[in-house]
């Protein structure tokens, strides 16, 4: 990893017309994960090692401008037209970029942790390859995650934020309609500690504050401010299994006012404390 880090950042100032930069390099580890290597191609040619090479996380490249193509360890070919998603599985053999003297535009990042094993295991990410970026995902989003690492806590924020837009861009096509209530539900289920207005996520989806809670309480079977209490329980239950943060500190990174609070919502719903529900999944 440090060995492509350094080769970029040594053609970084040689590109005519063009650069390439390293971005984020070995990020510190956070319980969800952490960013190994990220960067950036303008108009240059990409320096990818070959003829193949395998690496110990998720690759995720987006092309924004050009062509190339991809290769696989069985040596099978697939082009690669912007605007692609290019992702790879750890470990697996491959090599892409562009032929001889051509450029192309890209963001890439190399990625790993409990965050992105969920996509394997949940079935949204299965297979290494190029494909055609979704209708609605914005390219600007990932480069906005990838443009430098957050201090402190902001690490762990950027690696759900980084999940949860690979997450959009492997999910299959849908329909319109569809595809505005799962950003209807996207929204709610972002940045869990910050107050937010119903009336504010109707707003911006430009819908009717009536429509939008009548129709989503239809789609999801409950009311949109119940949906984004939910989801705030269904973190503290992962932080709870998967972290030793105290009760306390889950409260605070979620929205609730203090352990108390969390603890008789918590009780209300999973029918146990947060300290009952974290010893039984230890035992």
């Amino acid at each position: 990893m440090h060995v492509l880090a350094r080769r970029l950042e040594r053609r970084s100032d040689l590109m005519a017309g063009g650069y390439q930069r390293i971005t984020m390099s070995d990020q510190d580890p956070t319980p969800f994960g952490r960013v190994l290597l990220a960067g950036e191609v303008s108009d240059a040619e990409p320096l990818v090692p070959g003829p193949l090479h395998a690496l110990p996380g998720t690759v995720i490249s987006l092309v924004t401008a050009g062509t190339g193509f991809y290769r696989h360890a069985d040596r099978h070919t697939e082009p690669i037209v912007a605007p692609s998603l290019t992702v790879v599985l750890p470990g697996e053999q491959h090599w892409y970029g562009t032929h001889p003297g051509q450029r192309w535009s890209e963001w890439f990042a190399v990625v790993e942790g409990p965050a992105f094993e969920l996509l394997r295991q949940t079935g949204r990410l299965t297979w290494s390859g190029p494909r055609p970026l979704q209708r609605g995902v914005r390219p600007a989003d990932l480069a906005l995650l990838l443009r430098s690492a957050p201090p402190g806590s902001g690490a762990e924020q950027q690696i759900w934020a980084l999940a949860a837009w690979l997450s959009g861009a492997l999910a299959p096509s849908v329909d319109d309609e569809t595809a505005l209530w799962d950003q209807a539900a996207r929204l709610l289920s972002e940045d869990l500690p910050r107050r937010l207005e119903m009336r504010d996520v109707a707003a911006h989806l430009d819908l009717e504050y009536d429509r939008f809670r009548r129709v989503f309480r239809d789609r999801f079977g409950r009311s949109p401010l119940a949906f984004r209490n939910d989801r705030r329980l269904e973190v503290a239950a992962t932080l709870l299994r998967a972290t030793n943060l105290t009760c306390r500190e889950i409260a605070r990174r979620i929205g609730f006012s203090d352990e108390f609070h969390l603890s008789r919502r918590f009780r209300s719903r999973y029918g146990t404390s947060p300290t009952g529900y974290r010893t039984s999944r230890v035992a």
